[in-house]
């Protein structure tokens, strides 16, 4: 169109297109042209008919579950250490785990050891989406930068943990009061106290020292024993 002399049939075509707008557009812009070149090489047939419709409407649901709950405490004393950790599902399912540490240590550090027990269980079963809770506000406001990391007893730990924590891909930990955190502080408590040698399991049983009336007398009267000590067996948790 930019000649300055036509032949009579492109100069007849150039008088039509006078009334049109038309831009160059280079090749290099294939982007921009990409759903105009799908559509001029997938033509519809003319005897399909356009529906807004999906078949498949379940397949295009996504379902956001909400995160998992991490509650973490560690107990010292002269005695033993004790570490436990508590996971609240999405579902609300609780999931108690306590242990018993093999070292003493002071309490800072039996924290620590509980955090990252926890966080290395979430990350063994893939749990990537985690809030954690503890009451202790030395650890936690040392990993939100808060306080330093001064003593060199907990510089281990706390580098280790942070490596953990680099592992959850969406990982948000929060301080909250001792109240709050009853379930992980009873069993701390009672992992620090149940210092047994070679390293021997107590089973914690739910039972009633009385017969029900329907038994005959002297009949299946034996007493269960209410706490149970067995050997450590390593087994397949999850």
């Amino acid at each position: 169109m930019s000649k300055h002399f036509l032949s009579d049939q492109l100069a007849r075509w150039y008088i039509q297109f006078q009334q049109f707008k038309i831009l160059c557009i280079p090749q290099k812009a294939i982007k921009g042209q990409a759903l105009t070149y799908f559509l001029a090489n997938n033509l519809i047939p003319i005897y399909w008919d356009l529906t807004d419709e999906l078949p498949d409407e379940d397949a295009m649901v996504i379902e956001v579950q909400a995160p998992w709950k991490m509650y973490f405490n560690g107990v010292a004393h002269r005695g033993g250490a004790g570490a436990s950790v508590v996971f609240v599902t999405s579902q609300g399912e609780f999931l108690p785990y306590s242990f018993t540490l093999t070292q003493l240590c002071s309490n800072n550090v039996a924290e620590y050891q509980a955090l990252i027990h926890g966080l290395a269980m979430a990350v063994e079963i893939n749990q990537l989406q985690l809030q954690v809770f503890g009451d202790s506000q030395l650890v936690i406001n040392q990993f939100l930068c808060s306080y330093e990391v001064k003593k060199p007893e907990l510089r281990p730990s706390h580098d280790y943990a942070k490596k953990l924590m680099g592992w959850v891909s969406d990982m948000t930990i929060q301080h909250v009061p001792r109240k709050e955190n009853k379930k992980a502080d009873v069993l701390g408590t009672l992992a620090s106290s149940l210092t047994l040698p070679d390293q021997a399991q107590v089973t914690i049983c739910q039972n009633w020292g009385v017969p029900p009336p329907n038994e005959v007398e002297g009949k299946g009267n034996e007493l269960k024993h209410l706490v149970a000590v067995s050997e450590a067996e390593k087994e397949e948790w999850r």
